[in-house]
């Protein structure tokens, strides 16, 4: 994960240039189209619209260029089986990278109208500036909040379709996980000791003793090795008060299953009939926020991701 973000920080920095690059290129030729066709000094009625227009062309090109680039070349860095808290990470650095494009030139635009209308315009064509100013920029927000949005579905889709690399489909056949679900750990808590996860994009919270339970799977799955661990196992760790009842798994499915591809919380925690329980999806579909986790109210949740590998 962090060697993605390294990447996606080194693409902005790439970004910043060539849009700098941009901008002084797009800048010169701007005041070279100003000065022809203005260079007769004459104001007329229509001249503040002309210039008004001539400015917006150039800061929409702007605009575009930066998010533009920002979405192709972040394009070539995703990876089809990136996960759903990384791609949103990703998407709210574009989106606020081109918001704050859009500020930066408008910003440009109502000053080149402050300096180039001074004393020469009653005020009810300024106010009409303003207006379409304003019109114009919110039309802009909306068509880069819609675009980022359309490349970020289409990255969903795109998971969606193929959630496994080779290499992890293998991984699958190996170890034989029945499912394809997805859970997300953020680590907070409350004072009620409840956890909140995410489950296929839904939140859920759960008691301490059944995201005891569910953490320590995810630590075994996390291992590597099949995720198998037995009731007696987990009684001798504490997760469990009783090795011979059930209760607790049940509980836990029970809490799960609404939120599952398939609706069945026996098939995600699996048991193979001699008291072995685990988590039945590949173990890259398991991520949490490790530093949150070992800072959790519970002494045994801190201790559990102590065993957590970064993701």
């Amino acid at each position: 994960m962090n060697n993605s973000l390294d990447k996606l920080n080194k693409v902005f920095e790439i970004s910043d240039l060539c849009y700098l690059q941009e901008k002084k290129k797009s800048i010169s030729k701007l005041n070279e189209e100003l000065e022809r066709e203005f260079q007769s000094g004459s104001v007329t009625y229509s001249t503040l619209q002309i210039y008004f227009r001539i400015v917006l062309k150039t800061i929409k090109h702007l605009i575009n260029y930066r998010v533009t680039f920002d979405i192709k070349e972040v394009n070539s860095l995703i990876e089809t089986n990136i996960n759903e808290t990384l791609l949103s990470n990703i998407f709210e650095k574009i989106s606020k990278r081109g918001l704050e494009t859009i500020e930066e030139e408008f910003q440009y635009l109502i000053d080149e109208i402050t300096n180039f209308s001074k004393g020469l315009f009653p005020n009810y064509m300024l106010d009409w500036i303003n207006e379409e100013i304003v019109k114009e920029k919110n039309t802009i927000l909306e068509k880069v909040k819609t675009d980022i949005v359309i490349q970020k579905k289409r990255h969903e889709l795109k998971s969606d379709g193929k959630e496994l690399s080779e290499e992890q489909e293998k991984d699958r056949e190996k170890y034989g996980y029945k499912c394809r679900d997805k859970v997300h750990i953020p680590g907070t808590s409350s004072l009620y000791r409840s956890n909140e996860i995410i489950v296929n994009k839904a939140n859920i919270k759960i008691g301490d003793s059944l995201f005891l339970l569910l953490l320590r799977l995810v630590v075994e799955l996390k291992k590597r090795e099949g995720g198998w661990i037995n009731m007696s196992t987990l009684h001798i760790d504490r997760i469990i008060t009783d090795p011979d009842k059930y209760q607790i798994y049940s509980r836990l499915r029970t809490t799960l299953q609404g939120s599952l591809i398939d609706k069945d919380g026996k098939k995600f925690i699996e048991n193979d009939g001699s008291k072995n329980y685990r988590i039945s999806t590949h173990p890259d579909f398991i991520t949490y926020n490790k530093e949150k986790l070992l800072s959790h109210q519970d002494s045994q949740i801190r201790k559990l991701a102590e065993e957590l590998p970064n993701n």
